[in-house]
């Protein structure tokens, strides 16, 4: 009796972490920022030991291991090889981090959230949580708020709804995931008349959360996604009434809505004008095929696109983007054509499987009496979803926050889970060899997820702290805390660095001290990140600084092999020439420079202008 109790207390218990993991990540921002991601971390860790437990508590345990478990098996090996062979080894481990989580929570939902119920309860935590952020968002559009909680949005999103994320583009990739559920639930579903009520209510939130947010992906992906899903209702009988009245609404509504807006939102606008798009991201994607042909089959490394984008653009974007914007792009940048295939070959066992499991979850019915199924309209409205959140994935990179990936890793995991109703044939009966493998590799999981999840966000406490201290010394204080913590952090060390370069470039009397220490921190984080070409050029400023100008001239040169269009970059360089008294070469790298960053570059604009009157004064004299 006690091991059925035990048992029956560990998969509530891990009902209750994942349903928590599912609702605390998107209103965490999604869980973006470090201290966030340690928590999901902590509550998948959490789910992942108490599936352990359940291993050795049931003397009869059998493990669910379909088609789709070998794809996700396989592509977690082959990112964790990729990762040990990354040149940056601290980005590589913190992509390992996510993947970890998203790994352990797509294996303990397969294996312990399979009961018919579990799957309503998965449904209703995104349905319900969806419907709070977009009702958040809703409130932001009218207000004109910029705020998220109490954290402060970028400039770039005002006037736009994010509910609780920071971009609006990622909440529209939560409501992608829950509005098909609860269209589906709401169509499809055994529901009491209240709870029907309430997914009514909640589907035409969603759908206002959804218009707030003016992405224009999140609307393309979301239309053609609910077509798809209206398409399939329609080909049922006992569902052809309810989809082609819903299908007239929705099609009348997106007709008004974007009749309305496109008056109101330069970027609808601009959408419905595509002689007048100009959108960023077709910048961004070719630095992303050339990172890819340069790494064709096994690509250049987990996270590592945002470090090679800056050798690679073409000057037109400044910024780092930190992805590419298109999670197909990024993949190829990241794993090659070898990881990519192995996502791919993931999707379509999820979808392959849904159409072997189809005709077991559905029931029949005929045009006025209908047998609905929650099975069934959680295998719709979850395969919508997923090609919802995919066509996004075309123009951005919604499987790359937290919150959005793991709600798509779980509905991956509960269609997979459905093959059990097609055949018996996916049940593993582990003997106890099989357990104590299973044990020893879930403990290290859960162990090095948690541990490197609350590492990383002990350190970026102390870097946001370092950030908000008045004197330098302060903040040396907490970055070389924050080193300390994870000594393979290339910024962290070029922050160092940064400190004591400033504060040397105000010549106290230890300033050549102070300059040969930066010098070492510039040193270990271009060993650390070897793609950055700051720290070359902060290295050079110190040689300039000590006097040594040829020797800096390499380092300069070195940086802008790195980031050859890059303003700052080419400021910098021209900044050089001038200590050089070289005033034609200052005048052609500054002219680059503002070419290639003709706004925000006052720098640049000020050693043109000088440059122009030394040449002026050079032919006068002469």
């Amino acid at each position: 009796m006690w091991r059925d109790r035990l048992d029956a207390f560990c998969e509530r218990g891990i009902h209750v972490l994942m349903v928590g993991l599912l609702v605390f990540g998107p209103l965490a921002l999604g869980g973006t920022h470090a201290e966030f991601f340690a928590v999901m971390a902590g509550l998948g860790a959490a789910a992942l030991l108490l599936w352990l437990v359940r291993i050795w508590v049931r003397a009869d345990y059998a493990l669910l291991w379909p088609p789709l478990a070998w794809a996700v098996a396989a592509f977690l090996i082959y990112a964790v090889m990729r990762g040990h062979e990354a040149v940056v080894e601290y980005t590589a481990r913190g992509e390992l981090l996510h993947l970890a989580l998203y790994g352990t929570v797509f294996f303990v939902t397969l294996n312990n959230l399979n009961r018919q119920h579990s799957a309503n309860w998965i449904a209703g935590a995104l349905i319900a949580v969806a419907t709070f952020a977009a009702m958040y968002a809703v409130s932001q559009f009218l207000t004109k708020s910029g705020h998220v909680w109490q954290f402060v949005r970028p400039e770039s999103y005002a006037g736009r709804g994010s509910g609780t994320y920071i971009c609006p583009n990622h909440l529209a990739g939560l409501l992608e995931i829950a509005l098909p559920l609860a269209l589906a639930y709401l169509l499809s579903g055994r529901l009491a008349h209240l709870a029907r009520v309430l997914t009514g209510y909640a589907v035409l939130v969603m759908i206002a959360g959804l218009v707030s947010t003016e992405s224009r992906g999140g609307w393309a992906a979301s239309a053609l996604a609910l077509l798809v899903l209206l398409a399939v209702l329609l080909g049922q009988r006992g569902q052809r009434l309810p989809a082609l009245i819903v299908l007239v609404l929705l099609m009348v509504a997106a007709v008004w809505i974007v009749s309305e807006v496109k008056t109101t939102s330069e970027r609808v606008h601009k959408a419905l004008n595509p002689d007048k798009l100009d959108d960023p991201r077709f910048k961004i994607w070719p630095a992303a095929v050339k990172i890819w042909q340069a790494n064709f089959w096994w690509g250049a490394g987990p996270g590592h696109f945002d470090h090679l984008f800056r050798q690679h653009r073409d000057g037109f974007i400044q910024a780092r983007p930190g992805r590419a914007h298109n999670d197909y792009l990024d993949t190829l940048a990241d794993y090659g054509v070898a990881g990519a295939a192995l996502v791919a070959a993931a999707f379509a066992l999820v979808f392959i499987g849904v159409f072997r499991v189809w005709r077991h979850v559905q029931r029949e019915g005929d045009d006025f009496r209908t047998r609905q199924s929650n099975r069934a309209a959680f295998v719709l409205g979850g395969s919508v979803a997923l090609i919802s959140l995919l066509l996004h994935s075309v123009v951005d990179f919604n499987f790359h926050i937290p919150a959005n990936a793991t709600a798509a890793v779980v509905i991956m995991a509960l269609l997979a889970a459905h093959f059990r109703f097609a055949t018996d044939d996916h049940w593993v009966r582990p003997g106890v060899a099989s357990r104590v493998a299973l044990m020893a590799l879930g403990l290290v999981a859960a162990v090095w997820l948690w541990h490197g999840a609350f590492l990383r966000a002990h350190e970026r406490t102390l870097i946001t702290k370092s950030d908000a201290a008045p004197i330098a010394s302060a903040q040396l204080d907490f970055l070389r805390q924050a080193h300390a913590l994870e000594p393979a952090n290339s910024e962290t060390c070029f922050a160092i660095g940064e400190v004591l370069r400033v504060t040397a470039w105000e010549r106290p009397d230890n300033h050549r001290e102070l300059a040969e220490e930066a010098m070492e921190w510039f040193d270990r984080a271009a060993t650390l990140n070897p793609y950055d070409s700051y720290p070359r050029l902060r290295y050079g400023m110190c040689l300039d600084l000590l006097g040594d100008r040829q020797l800096a001239t390499r380092h300069f040169l070195r940086a802008l092999e790195l980031d050859p269009n890059g303003g700052f970059t080419l400021t910098h360089v021209g900044w050089h020439y001038a200590q050089l008294d070289d005033w034609s070469k200052v005048k052609a790298f500054t002219e680059r420079s503002l070419k290639v960053q003709p706004n925000d570059n006052r720098m640049a604009e000020l050693f043109l202008q000088t440059a122009v009157e030394r040449l002026a004064e050079g032919k006068v004299s002469r």
